[in-house]
């Protein structure tokens, strides 16, 4: 969940020296910045599963996966995002504090950025070349929405993996992360 910080313009330098002064985390876009709120246990313990499924499985890769704390640059001194989880493979991405060319990105979707990460986030982010997949992440029910992009060239996909007996398949990746990894300890309010 996004709170916008007091009304005023941000440079790209104001806006790093703010963070550098806080404990707090801020998304930065179009020289406003947004504090990042906490989220409910179920999207921590949802972010921290698929978190340690990624680092265990790709680790051996050379790739590297980052949980809430590591931002997201999408438009150089412009527009910063924290992602719930993102996956890099690629060796550009040697900054100390930020990621360019994630191959997978994960929102848990919250009610209070659900509308968001559905429609700003995924125009940003399909602009993306190296991203492959973009995975939205419900926390109410097991469901998982999946954007999938195989090529640099190609349009994104649109599937979904519903139940606890699913797998999200990511060939792009070579990995498959089933659903019951995902919601492993999660329990789920009644509908």
């Amino acid at each position: 969940m996004e709170t916008l910080v007091e009304k005023k313009k941000y440079t790209y330098e104001e806006y790093l020296q703010l963070e550098q002064q806080s404990d707090m985390r801020y998304e930065f876009w179009n020289s406003e910045v947004f504090a990042m709120a906490g989220g409910s246990k179920n999207h921590n313990e949802i972010l921290s599963n698929i978190h340690f499924c990624l680092r265990d499985n790709f680790r051996r890769k050379s790739c590297r996966t980052f949980a809430e704390g590591v931002k997201l640059e999408l438009v150089k001194d412009q527009y910063y995002v924290y992602p719930d989880v993102l996956l890099t493979c690629d060796p550009r991405d040697n900054d100390d504090y930020f990621v360019k060319h994630p191959s997978l990105i994960v929102e848990v979707l919250s009610p209070g950025t659900e509308a968001y990460d559905r429609s700003v986030k995924l125009a940003q982010y399909r602009k993306i070349k190296s991203l492959r997949y973009y995975l939205l992440v419900s926390q109410s029910q097991p469901f998982v929405e999946i954007f999938a992009r195989t090529n640099e060239n190609e349009l994104f996909t649109y599937d979904v993996a519903e139940g606890m007996d699913a797998v999200i398949q990511m060939p792009a990746l070579d990995f498959a992360l089933p659903l019951s990894k995902i919601y492993e300890y999660i329990e789920f309010a009644p509908l």
